[in-house]
């Protein structure tokens, strides 16, 4: 795109790029799943959805922690890792107290959401001269969960059925910004190995 053309990616970001944009859509993969899991699966108890909820947190604060791992020293790295461990901790507290009640639980997925999304605006918007027109999609998909967390906050008296439908959408929304993400990260290194 004339974007790339006009402020090419660093160098740097293309060397990273090129192995790291599979994690994003490895992530959005998982995120769609567990949407769809969400959607059509007769999901009927709060410790349930809970077990559900902190399995997706665990792996996608791993796959998090992976990916900063295999780029330490990289720019964005430590809000990365900061990101991945946010995610494995929530998702730790979930699975240790899924007996929780849901009003408890709501608010837990509220603020960690609002606070991975806040995070990834930040990672993303601190790397925009790096890696131009590929950033905005990691902020929109932060944007998304900050959203998400918002509209939960100010939502707390849905039921369980309401819950598991919001969660559903907004894990299929974030997950396909997350593979449109990885796609854009790719074509960008793409691009600069081209030039």
């Amino acid at each position: 795109m004339s974007t790339l053309s006009n402020n090419p990616i660093s160098t740097q970001y293309a060397e990273i790029a090129r192995g790291a944009w599979i994690w994003a859509v490895v992530r959005g993969a998982l995120a769609i799943v567990f949407g769809i899991v969400a959607l059509v699966s007769p999901i009927t108890t709060a410790v349930v959805l809970a077990i559900v909820i902190g399995v997706f947190a665990v792996v996608d604060g791993i796959v998090d922690l992976v990916d900063a791992i295999r780029h330490r020293g990289s720019p964005g790295v430590g809000l990365r890792v900061f990101l991945g461990v946010v995610s494995l901790l929530f998702g730790i507290i979930i699975l240790v107290w899924p007996g929780k009640t849901l009003g408890f639980m709501v608010v837990l997925i509220a603020i960690w959401s609002i606070l991975i999304g806040l995070l990834q605006i930040v990672a993303n918007v601190s790397i925009r001269k790096d890696a131009p027109g590929a950033w905005v999609w990691g902020a929109v998909s932060g944007a998304l969960g900050l959203i998400f967390g918002i509209v939960v906050l100010f939502n707390l008296g849905i039921g369980l059925v309401a819950l598991i439908w919001l969660i559903g959408i907004w894990a299929i929304v974030f997950g396909l910004a997350l593979i449109v993400l990885g796609v854009q990260v790719r074509k960008a290194s793409t691009a600069v190995t081209a030039g």
